[in-house]
């Protein structure tokens, strides 16, 4: 049965799976496919290795970064064919945010949770959730807002080097410079970047660098109800991370670490938000404390790691966001790896470069329970097209 034929016939509210990224895509629909609702991917991209899933129904769908009006469009004429209100699951801060600007035009047809735009920008606009943290005296990295020239002349004076220059908007951003961030380590490299930035008309912030390795990032994954309480949480700590310092986790391990939790609860409650969080900490080795770096109020890359212990977040937003019940499922599996193996092999051969990671080191790492980001013994193809791309089979 295609996308359009499930549509026609189901009765049941269905799953709009708003695509970023493969590996968050296929974490999603593999979650749902466990709990057997009803999914469908919205994907701009109609070559993504997510359409080599077995679990894959999908319908090519407008960019929202190019276009948010027909973008906007495309998800009401959607709309309009269904015999139910479908649930709008986004994995990426720009699709997040269009839905929650457009939430008056489409609630007709979508299902929303009682939270509105204002509270979601609060974690998606760094500085807006830079200025919460603060306010609520919430542990983070100090940060320096750029109101005009004169501020920066002031800051440039103030920050201790390296540190990093951030988007306030971080997706279109990444695109244009292929990365999240810069990392000056002069004040002659600072003022470059920060006029790179304002002539392609960023808003930036600047941060300070709280020291650590990758084994000192932390996170914690939580689906918060109504009352801003956690039903299922999850720790995780770094094991490897790529790119080297400011990356993204390639190999992570599940753990147990409560702290996490009454810092990210704290948060949620004091804003009033409600649903998926996934909250991004570094440890400071100067003061031993838990600081907080990010928060994203969707579904992330890692998402398949919580299912494997016996949280299934997909499915909690979707019952909860359609009005029912769903049973409260606890965290029972520690020391569950997690891996991107693509990532991860380069990650590693870094190391190895450095002399920070030996043999045994390494190897054991892959011992005891996993989790991979795109291999699945019930949905093999898209690892094996993944390995097509790497090798210039598959384009």
């Amino acid at each position: 049965m295609d996308a359009y034929e499930l549509i026609k016939k189901t009765e049941e509210p269905i799953t709009f799976v708003l695509a970023r990224y493969f590996t968050s895509d296929l974490g999603v629909i593999r979650s749902l496919k466990k709990k057997n609702i009803p999914t469908i991917v919205l994907n701009p991209n109609n070559k993504s290795l997510t359409c080599f899933s077995r679990y894959y129904r999908g319908i090519t769908c407008p960019r929202a970064k190019n276009d948010e009006e027909k973008y906007v469009d495309f998800l009401i004429k959607l709309g309009e064919k269904l015999n139910n209100k479908g649930v709008l699951l986004p994995v990426g801060d720009i699709e997040l945010a269009v839905i929650f600007k457009n939430k008056s035009k489409l609630e007709k047809y979508y299902a929303f949770l009682p939270v509105d735009f204002n509270i979601v920008e609060k974690l998606l606009n760094k500085r807006r959730f830079s200025e919460t943290v603060d306010i609520l005296n919430i542990p983070h990295s100090k940060t320096y807002f750029l109101k005009d020239e004169l501020e920066f002349e002031k800051i440039l004076k103030e920050i201790v080097y390296p540190c990093i220059l951030k988007p306030v908007q971080s997706d279109n951003f990444r695109f244009e410079f292929k990365t999240k961030l810069f990392l000056a380590k002069s004040k002659e490299e600072l003022i470059k970047k920060y006029q790179l930035s304002i002539l392609k008309n960023y808003e930036v912030i600047i941060q300070e660098i709280i020291p650590g390795n990758v084994r000192d990032h932390y996170g914690f994954n939580a689906y918060y109800d109504r009352k801003g309480e956690p039903n299922g949480s999850i720790m995780y700590r770094r094991i490897r991370e790529f790119p080297h310092h400011f990356g993204n986790g390639c190999a992570i391990e599940s753990i147990w670490e409560p702290e996490l939790e009454e810092i990210t609860t704290e948060l949620v409650k004091k804003i009033g938000y409600h649903g998926i969080i996934d909250a991004e900490f570094k440890k400071d080795s100067r003061d031993n404390e838990f600081k907080i770096i990010e928060v994203n109020p969707r579904c992330w890359m890692q998402i398949s790691l919580p299912t494997r212990c016996g949280i299934n977040f997909p499915y909690m937003a979707y019952m909860d966001t359609i009005g029912k019940d769903f049973e409260k499922q606890m965290f029972n599996r520690k020391h569950v790896k997690w891996f991107f193996f693509p990532e991860d092999i380069y990650s590693s051969l870094l190391y190895f470069r450095k002399k920070e990671l030996l043999i045994n080191q390494w190897i054991n790492s892959y011992k005891g329970k996993r989790e991979y980001a795109v291999f699945s013994w019930d949905d093999p193809l898209p690892f094996f097209a993944m390995i097509g791309v790497i090798y210039g089979i598959y384009r």
